[in-house]
């Protein structure tokens, strides 16, 4: 491989190093509150080119679900990465967003090279990972 080849390397290795952070938290939360909750991850492709979401989803199983998101994107002119963690609540299907409430929403960054981008990425990761065990017990407390 020449340097270009192992340039292109990095992104997803630093995608699979946040999925993998984003499922250690999920997991260390579902030890600290088992057996009420249950968990599962997730990786989409976006609805544009160059998009991926990957995340966690924590069931309250109650009707609710969290979720911990990171959405990358990839265009020719700029890298951009944004996260969130919100809760799905059914019961409230008739309120604004269809029950989606957002608890927590990291606003987009943009990066213009591949060095200040994957930076962005880990510290959306981490202010996702400080966030969330929060947010699980407020509205556990809440049911």
């Amino acid at each position: 491989m020449d340097t270009a080849d192992r340039a292109a390397q990095r992104l997803p290795v630093a995608l699979w190093s946040a999925a993998g952070r984003l499922r250690k938290l999920a997991y260390d939360l579902f030890l600290e509150h088992q057996p009420h909750i249950g968990w599962s991850e997730f990786a989409k492709y976006g609805g544009t080119p160059g998009m991926q979401v990957l995340g966690v989803d924590l069931d309250l199983r109650d009707g609710r679900e969290m979720s911990c998101g990171l959405t990358v994107r990839m265009s020719p002119d700029a890298f951009s990465v944004e996260a969130d963690i919100g809760v799905d609540a059914p019961e409230d299907a008739e309120a604004e967003n269809g029950g989606y409430r957002y608890l927590l929403e990291i606003p987009e960054a943009f990066a213009g090279s591949l060095d200040e981008y994957l930076p962005l990425i880990e510290s959306q990761v981490d202010q996702l990972i400080g966030a969330a065990p929060r947010f699980l017990r407020e509205l556990r407390a809440g049911a």
